[in-house]
């Protein structure tokens, strides 16, 4: 089918490429940071199409060019608006899983050649499983072909001209509609027609989908008032002669044997046809469709995205298509961590992630946040960057309204327990994983940073800090700290950055958390006290037994 690229993930061969050589160069830790590896599992549940039809490195390492993002909210913003497209999708999808699946049975079961059943005779058994094997194989390319005809019927009928999905369906068309792919349908269509023909109807063999014979019951326009073992000894007699049904009739193995006998018999009496059946088994039984599964699991990233949006919308949780912006010009209204979102939902809890608003740019490139201890900053800095990674995958994120500029890469650092077998100290660590961001960073990144510098002295925390995000804003990067070192937004040198604060309300030692997030001087508190408080612990009873 395929002649030169073709995808419905990337607009052109050079941005699959630009992308591809990214992966290994790529900083990411932000997937462990921003708990991004949860969010692609949910949506792979929500998806239910298995991880076979799984999407993660696509997911995981989100585009940088602006227009393979274009390219993909096209798509799924088809997809979503129309119930029939959609449908249409999912059973292009289905008829390709199904079909990968059943040629993986009819290959595991045993490997299928003409030339197998050369040496070998019917009595022993194997001449009929080879015939089996080489029918299935024609059937199911049989069905393949026809399911593909009436799937692209309906995507060129519903598609609207000049879109992404609409050259995937005249390509399918294309294919399917083909001379050569006429002709097959039309050889195997009568090969198997005939087949049917010459096999016994007054036995009727009841088949799964795997082809194992599971039942058998007689034809009952003849039925007759003696016993049913001697009905159907009568009936099969022409096609197997002598077989004994008595209980064994019952039995999946010795179904399978009539099954068996009855080929072996058309073989002996059809010589012509189960010739045929080697010639066309020759010409059509083996083929790739190493393409269209690539085709299906690459809707699938869509249709798995789609599901999940609908799943949390029925529960209360809201999502947006983002538009892009130019460089630095990020706005984004009521954004929550999809993280956080997971977790209600998974608890029955509904949409009650606190929102917040963010946005970038002119002057306000890297922001500084502070507040109270456990105050949802953490939740905040993370639902900055997801929504970053989930927009520039091509899906609609997690807030009502968002404009978004491109990042090329994103940047993370969250404050961490020892990693286990480091053989140097936290601050060394955090060293080290700050000289690899600096390394790395180029204009036009995400930077953000979650209680860096936690490991050493305040004063010298300070420091480091300072000249970590001047050297941030100076290569005109995005982005902002989480910290409780509120002194690092005093004696900041340049006009890119702002303060962030959590709010509090109420008075006295027991303050309330509001978990928004607004624009203000640096917070000078960290309320730790108030916690101490509501967990029952006091001065007296940490000085308790001391002296």
């Amino acid at each position: 089918m395929e002649e030169g690229y073709f995808s419905l993930l990337w607009e052109n061969e050079e941005s699959y490429r630009e992308w591809i050589g990214s992966l290994y160069a790529r900083d990411k830790e932000y997937i462990a940071d921003l708990n991004l590896r949860l969010v692609y599992e949910e949506i792979v549940l929500a998806g239910r199409f298995g991880e076979q039809y799984g999407f993660e490195e696509v997911f995981l390492h989100p585009c940088a060019r602006a227009s393979t993002v274009l390219f993909r909210q096209e798509i799924m913003t088809q997809l979503g608006e129309d119930p029939l497209l959609y449908g249409a999708a999912l059973d292009f999808v289905s008829c390709i899983s199904e079909t990968e699946a059943r040629l993986e049975r009819i290959k595991g079961t045993a490997t299928v050649s003409p030339a197998a059943a050369e040496g070998h005779t019917a009595a022993e058994g194997t001449v009929g499983d080879v015939k089996k094997k080489m029918i299935s194989v024609l059937q199911v390319r049989y069905g393949f072909l026809k399911g593909l005809l009436s799937i692209c019927e309906k995507l060129c009928g519903y598609i609207k001209k000049g879109t992404p999905l609409a050259e995937c369906a005249e390509r399918l068309e294309s294919f399917i509609c083909d001379h050569r792919a006429v002709s097959e349908r039309e050889e195997l269509a009568a090969f198997l027609s005939a087949l049917d023909g010459a096999m016994p109807h007054s036995i009727v063999l009841n088949k799964d989908r795997e082809q194992s014979c599971r039942s058998t019951v007689m034809d009952p326009c003849a039925a007759k008032t003696c016993e049913y073992t001697e009905r159907l000894t009568e009936l099969a007699e022409p096609f197997v002669g002598q077989y004994d049904f008595r209980i064994r009739v019952y039995q999946n193995t010795d179904i399978s044997s009539l099954d068996k006998k009855i080929q072996d018999r058309v073989c002996l009496h059809q010589p012509r046809l189960f010739r045929e059946l080697e010639d066309l088994y020759e010409k059509y039984g083996s083929y790739d469709i190493s393409c269209f599964v690539r085709i299906a699991k690459e809707l699938v990233f869509y249709l798995a995205s789609l599901r999940f949006v609908r799943r949390y919308q029925e529960a209360g949780f809201f999502f947006s298509m983002p538009s892009l912006a130019p460089a630095q010009a990020t706005s984004v209204m009521d954004a929550y961590d999809m993280t956080l979102g997971i977790n209600l939902y998974r608890n029955h809890k509904g949409c009650r992630a606190v929102p917040n608003d963010y946005s970038f740019g002119g002057n306000r490139r890297v922001f500084i946040l502070t507040g109270a201890n456990q105050g949802g900053k953490t939740t905040f800095v993370r639902s900055i960057g997801l929504i970053q990674c989930m927009a520039q995958v091509g899906m609609p994120v997690p807030c009502r309204r968002a404009s978004l500029s491109m990042a090329g890469q994103i940047h993370t650092h969250f404050s961490r327990e020892d990693e286990r077998g480091a053989v140097v100290g936290r601050f060394e660590q955090e060293l080290q994983r700050i000289h690899e961001i600096l390394k790395n960073l180029q204009d036009g990144d995400m930077v953000l940073l979650n209680e860096t510098f936690t490991s050493t002295q305040r004063s010298t925390a300070v420091i480091l800090l300072r000249r970590l995000l001047m050297e941030i804003e100076r290569r005109r990067c995005c982005g902002g700290l989480v910290t409780h070192f509120y002194e690092v937004c005093d004696g900041l040198e340049g006009d890119g950055f702002y303060s962030l604060v959590t709010e509090v309300e109420g008075e006295g030692e027991c303050k309330e958390r509001t978990y928004k997030i607004r624009e203000g001087e640096s917070f000078r508190y960290s309320y730790a006290k108030d916690i101490a408080v509501k967990c029952g612990v006091t001065y007296g009873k940490l000085t308790e037994g001391m002296g």
